[in-house]
């Protein structure tokens, strides 16, 4: 026999029933309600810290490649592990601003290492005092970099002596790999107003285009790869009017003074350091860095992460 509930029994069990599903549906309301606003909460913090991280990803590649380009080109002599040593020791202080920096304004921890042996050398050709365009035995024509295998070239910049320059010109002939190039002639001119630089560039597949480069204090900065003079009053085809990688011959180097370097990387022989006894004013070959291998790290109160990477110190080097 089953016993069945009366009418009264059964409406005090559906009401009973209704006040403690209300009071489920309450309780989860609450937790729910709890689970956002903490989530929110979390998603409000981490999202500055996600900004601030990207911030600093672009200051620590910038500053790191500015840092190392200046190295570079400030010592002559030294080997590459000699220039790594430098090179770790300005990017750990450069660091140690950086983690105060952001310590004081966010409240974040900051580090940047540079890694020399997992960074990538290239070669460095550096005349620093005024003398002929020339090899180191005197040659007047001459392949820059004592090779003829063509190589991606990232820096070339030259700064002429005006008076002491002939009116007669020296070449600069850049060839790459598909035998395109790119031919400059240098020499002082009386042309325009006072005593200048003339500059003729004749592309092989685009024609000639020829500028005036006025001296300041009796001379000329040249960027053979942009084709800009560093007043911005001449233009000419430079490098980049051809894909690399180049072969760089100089042809009548010495109706030309100047003080130059250029760059290019050094996948045939690995770099050597210019010799103390080599002469100022004549090319002598030493490291540089063309890849900077860096690693970062970053670590907020929401954000964490270790990240490492390759930077190229030459624009549009490859």
């Amino acid at each position: 026999m089953v016993t069945r509930p009366d009418g009264r029994s059964r409406a005090q069990m559906i009401l009973l029933g209704a006040l403690t599903l209300a009071a489920v549906i309450i309780a989860l309301t609450v937790v729910v309600n709890s689970y956002f606003v903490t989530q929110n909460g979390a998603v409000s913090e981490v999202s500055p810290q996600i900004d601030g991280a990207q911030e600093f990803e672009y200051e620590s590649r910038q500053g790191s490649r500015s840092l190392v380009l200046r190295l570079n080109h400030r010592h002559r002599n030294l080997t590459a592990t000699e220039l790594g040593t430098v090179i770790e020791r300005n990017v750990s202080v450069y660091s140690a601003l950086m983690a105060e920096s952001y310590a004081t304004s966010r409240g974040e921890d900051v580090n940047v290492t540079y890694n020399n042996g997992s960074s990538r050398f290239g070669s460095r050709v550096v005349q620093a005092a005024d003398g002929n365009v020339t090899s180191d035995t005197g040659r007047g024509a001459w392949t820059v970099g004592w090779s003829a295998e063509p190589r991606d070239l990232g820096w070339f910049m030259m700064n002429a002596n005006v008076e002491e320059t002939s009116d007669a010109p020296t070449w600069i002939n850049v060839t790459n790999g598909t035998r395109h190039s790119v031919n400059i002639s240098i020499n002082r001119t009386t042309a325009g107003t006072g005593i200048n630089v003339g500059i003729t560039s004749n592309v092989s597949h685009a024609g000639n285009a020829s500028a005036l480069c006025d001296p300041s204090r009796d001379r000329v900065l040249l960027d053979f790869v942009d084709g800009s003079s560093y007043t911005d009053d001449c233009d000419f085809n430079g490098t980049q009017a051809i894909e690399p990688p180049y072969v760089v011959e100089v042809s009548g180097g010495k109706k030309l003074v100047a003080k130059y370097e250029l760059v290019y990387n050094a996948s045939v022989s690995s770099p050597r350091k210019c010799s103390p006894t080599a002469a100022m004013d004549q090319p002598c070959r030493t490291p540089a860095v063309w890849t900077a291998n860096v690693t970062t790290a970053f670590e907020g109160s929401q954000l964490g992460y270790r990240n490492e990477y390759n930077v190229s110190v030459y624009r549009g080097s490859r």
